[in-house]
């Protein structure tokens, strides 16, 4: 029948070359068109691609990074106590993880720190704690530590696994927690750093897994 229609084989052949366009750049936008690669910052096999700073006692137990026996933490910005940093610095980037902490813990990840001094205060400290359905505040879960508070707490209780995802972009840091958005603020702090885990005191156990990170720098 198309031979004796040549004007509907015509329309046929022109929608299926549009549809296979359409295709391309849906393909295209789902994997990304700035053509970034996420990368996993952990192994589970050992400390590779991590430095320690100030002690405390790091271990991979079942492809786990456990966190124990920190030292030396206050809320004083000249001071650093026990963290784990990455080998080299981000700017622009997605830094995702899973964690678990123990009753009564206290945690932390660093975004764009410095090495000298306090991590929290060179660069931005997104809070950890075992907090479950406590009042959001500047120095609960999700929030940057003493700078904003989390829009709501969506913490699991003590021993869950949560997920944590940061994305710096310019002088813009949003966080999610557990898949909603808690934080989306314009601080004033430096543009670039390490990305760290803390480890924060002797009573506090705290695991990561999962650990990647896209790096969105030009």
């Amino acid at each position: 029948m198309l031979a004796d229609n040549p004007n509907l084989h015509s329309i046929i052949c022109m929608t299926r070359f549009y549809s296979l366009i359409a295709l391309c750049l849906l393909t295209a936008c789902a994997t990304g068109g700035a053509n970034k690669d996420q990368q996993s910052l952990f192994n589970g096999k050992n400390l590779d691609g991590w430095v320690k700073l100030h002690d405390g006692e790091w271990t991979v137990e079942n492809g786990e990074l456990v966190a124990r026996k920190g030292v030396a933490w206050t809320t004083n910005p000249e001071v650093s106590g026990s963290w784990l940093r990455t080998e080299k610095e981000y700017t622009d980037f997605i830094f995702e993880l899973e964690y678990s902490v123990n009753e009564k813990g206290n945690s932390g990840v660093f975004i764009r720190s410095a090495i000298e001094k306090n991590p929290a205060f060179t660069g931005h400290e997104i809070q950890i704690l075992d907090d479950h359905g406590r009042e959001p505040k500047k120095f609960t879960t999700g929030a940057l530590y003493d700078v904003v508070a989390p829009s709501k707490n969506m913490s699991k209780p003590a021993n869950q696994w949560n997920t944590l995802k940061i994305e710096a972009k310019g002088p813009r840091v949003q966080v999610w927690h557990n898949g909603e958005k808690i934080v989306d603020h314009t601080p004033a702090r430096s543009l670039k750093g390490y990305l760290g885990l803390q480890n924060h005191d002797d009573k506090a156990v705290t695991r990561f897994r999962n650990i990647r990170v896209t790096d969105l720098s030009e």
